[in-house]
């Protein structure tokens, strides 16, 4: 007997309100006339630079604007990634390259390319708030180990081998990371690449915040020699070029995985934008010194940010994490109640929990989605909260 129309069980833990439970009460203070600090979601405040504005990409300049772009990508934007990835430390032959809608769009083909339900992953925690789901609609099932929060402390090899079982398949690694804005060590991912190898796991990188490293960069893990037959690696414009808009990012990875990611790709988004990726390729040429003004800034502001709330500064990315314990109840289940007094005193933060289930004492900040000086008074209201 067939069922009752319903929605499939894969998605069903799947919501819109993943970053904030308190959307509704900040949308009631904004309609009061109140001002509210927006440091929950991870976007940035400064415009791209010129050649990759909308405005920019004219009919004239290039015929054919809003046509369909090819579906791996059109060449002038392959040949940038190409020369981009040299840049940053590794040659990755042309074949190997996919162009995609922004990197939650290419983790999402990345799932549905390389797992099958029941698949487990890996995710070290806490994690990227949207990573789960997109594990979770797919089937397979993320394996959260604590992690980022205590990477000093523990021996990170032991602690992913505890882990694995017959179901594992592959492991999802982000340096600089959202939420900690920590970055791992050369030993650190040499313990990661000697589990990866010792079980046969694809290495999913999520390289979002790969130009935003705040001290001297380290080798990402997909350039190294011994992971080139087990990795994809995704990458963004969002953060590093402020293109969050766009929905541009790119793929890349193994030989044996690539083939079937630019498939999957045909039936999902089937193209990027073609007019983006044109401003995407003439920023990757360009926009180093764009690129460097930023990443001291955003630098700047996770400092602020981290000596008002007593932790150490960030290390890369946008982002800190941060037991709220200290201006909790005792009692208090989750941060709720420090959030909800943040909320009333003008700032907006993200519940740890969406970052993890072992989380919910904690609180993501976002440092870079205002200016600076505009950041300041969000730091303001923020040292309010914290009495």
């Amino acid at each position: 007997m067939p069922r009752l129309p319903r929605v499939a069980d894969t998605t069903s833990t799947l919501s819109t309100a993943v970053f904030s439970q308190l959307a509704s009460r900040a949308a009631a203070l904004q309609a009061q006339g109140r001002t509210i600090y927006p440091l929950h979601v991870g976007d940035t405040w400064m415009e791209p630079p010129v050649e990759a504005r909308a405005e920019s990409q004219r009919t004239e300049d290039h015929p054919g604007l809003h046509q369909y772009a090819p579906v791996q990508g059109m060449p002038v934007l392959l040949d940038a990634i190409g020369r981009r990835l040299e840049r940053l430390g590794r040659a990755v032959a042309r074949e190997r390259l996919q162009v995609v809608n922004g990197a939650t769009s290419g983790l999402s083909i990345v799932a549905e390319a390389l797992l099958d339900p029941g698949d487990e992953v890996l995710l070290p925690s806490p994690f990227w708030p949207l990573i789960r789901g997109i594990l979770a609609k797919r089937g397979a099932v993320p394996v959260q180990i604590p992690f980022w929060d205590r990477l000093d402390s523990i021996d990170v090899e032991a602690t992913l081998e505890a882990a694995i079982t017959p179901r594992t398949v592959a492991i999802y690694v982000n340096s600089p990371h959202n939420p900690t804005g920590r970055v791992l060590t050369t030993a650190q991912v040499d313990a990661i690449a000697r589990v990866a190898r010792r079980h046969d796991l694809w290495v999913i990188a999520d390289e979002a915040y790969q130009d935003l490293s705040f001290s001297e960069p380290r080798p990402s893990i997909w350039t190294r020699d011994d992971l080139q037959d087990r990795y994809v690696a995704s990458h963004t414009l969002s953060k590093s070029y402020g293109l969050a808009g766009a929905r541009i990012g790119y793929l890349h990875g193994a030989p044996a995985a690539m083939a079937t990611i630019s498939a999957v790709q045909v039936y999902s988004t089937y193209c990027a934008p073609r007019p983006m990726q044109i401003g995407a390729a003439r920023v990757l040429d360009v926009g180093d010194a764009f690129l460097a003004k930023r990443r001291d800034e955003f630098a700047e502001a996770g400092r602020r940010t981290a000596d008002v709330l007593g932790v150490p500064h960030p290390e890369g990315g946008t982002f800190l994490f941060v037991d709220a314990s200290p201006w909790l109840p005792r009692d208090a289940e989750d941060a709720m109640p420090f959030l909800e007094r943040a909320l009333d005193a003008g700032v907006q933060l993200t519940p740890g929990a969406s970052c993890g289930d072992h989380y919910a004492r904690f609180v993501r900040v976002c440092f870079t989605s205002l200016p600076l000086d505009v950041h300041e008074r969000a730091l303001d209201a923020l040292r309010r909260a914290l009495g």
